[in-house]
């Protein structure tokens, strides 16, 4: 007798979500931390044709669990509030519904680790530092990190401080951050806008004009306004570009980069790049830069992005300098 094997729990959720519909779906993941719903999109989104005996052998495990965990079904939150405001006051009842069902202010404010950092300092740019604090205080880690380096530096001491004196929230401030949340929210709902990128959009076109041209644009641009140049400048020559250079280009980078340098920036560098550099260098040396690269260990990806700046600063150097041809888009060529 053929047995079904069974999936990982994680493509198993995914294969009940992707059966539920999407109203269903998108219930259960409101109920979901950041990094479970995350978890959750990629594998659905990996999810290849489903056999019909695996889906019900998921659809059995689900059931048994449920029938073995679930009782009476509970009340709800909102039937309990309604009724424990009523017996107990709001002030009496809140602690207690926090107690039974976790704080709703804090899933309230998760619900804004999904916008982007710039809404969010939209929100609470102009509010008093404590405020502050309290929608720092629920945000996830790398998202209050993205928001701290949009508020203005002067105040961020201030602001870490009391955040790391937050204890507990006075109820006057939890009802002035619910009333917030809720209109910035009200906001966000109205606005469709569409994201586009369009610093990145703009140096892929300036990257395919003639050199000549490329040039007046950019000088002309510097004229308008120098720090977008340098926005696209960053976009035009990243690290991406040194995959499209010829070998001999590579070649000529090779020798003259400092060789520290070199193993700091290719940490974690893509095979193919790996591959173009070795095939470029004398089998002794490309050993050599293999060992160097392993040397280092751990490195932090600041050192490693800053290292890469310069090695991509050195490749422009010696295109100016007339020593390499930069090529910054594939180009078709001709044999």
């Amino acid at each position: 007798m053929q047995t079904t094997e069974m999936k990982p729990d994680i493509e198993q959720a995914a294969i009940l979500l992707l059966s539920m519909g999407e109203e269903a779906a998108a219930n259960v993941l409101k109920q979901l931390e950041r990094e479970q719903v995350r978890q959750l999109s990629i594998a659905m989104a990996g999810i290849p044709a489903v056999k019909k005996d695996q889906v019900e052998a998921v659809f059995s495990r689900f059931f048994n669990d449920f029938r073995t965990e679930s009782g009476i079904s509970g009340a709800s939150r909102s039937y309990l509030e309604r009724t424990l405001n009523k017996a107990l006051g709001q002030s009496l009842s809140q602690p207690l519904l926090d107690s039974i069902y976790g704080d709703s202010l804090k899933h309230n404010l998760q619900r804004l680790q999904w916008l982007e950092p710039n809404k969010l300092v939209e929100l609470i740019a102009g509010e008093h530092p404590q405020m502050q604090a309290v929608f720092l205080a629920y945000l996830d880690p790398d998202v209050a990190t993205k928001l701290l380096t949009l508020l203005p530096q002067e105040g961020l001491d201030d602001l870490l401080y009391r955040l790391a004196n937050l204890n507990e929230i006075h109820p006057d401030m939890i009802y002035e951050v619910q009333v917030l949340l809720d209109k910035f929210l009200s906001q966000v709902g109205q606005q469709n806008s569409t994201l586009i990128d369009g610093t990145q959009k703009a140096s892929e076109i300036i990257n395919r004009l003639d050199g000549s041209r490329s040039e007046g644009v950019m000088a002309g641009l510097r004229e308008m306004d120098s720090a977008l140049v340098n926005r696209l400048e960053s976009k035009m020559y990243n690290f991406s570009v040194l995959v499209r250079q010829s070998d001999a280009t590579l070649e000529r980078l090779v020798e003259e980069a400092d060789q520290d340098l070199l193993a700091t920036a290719l940490k974690g560098a893509d095979a193919e790049l790996m591959d173009r550099l070795y095939g470029t260098m004398p089998k002794r040396a490309a050993q050599y830069l293999r060992e160097a690269i392993e040397g280092k260990g751990r490195v932090r990806v600041s050192a490693v992005e800053e290292a890469r700046q310069q090695l991509v600063q050195l490749l422009r150097t010696l295109a100016e300098q007339g020593e390499v041809e930069l090529q910054l888009f594939n180009e078709p060529v001709v044999e």
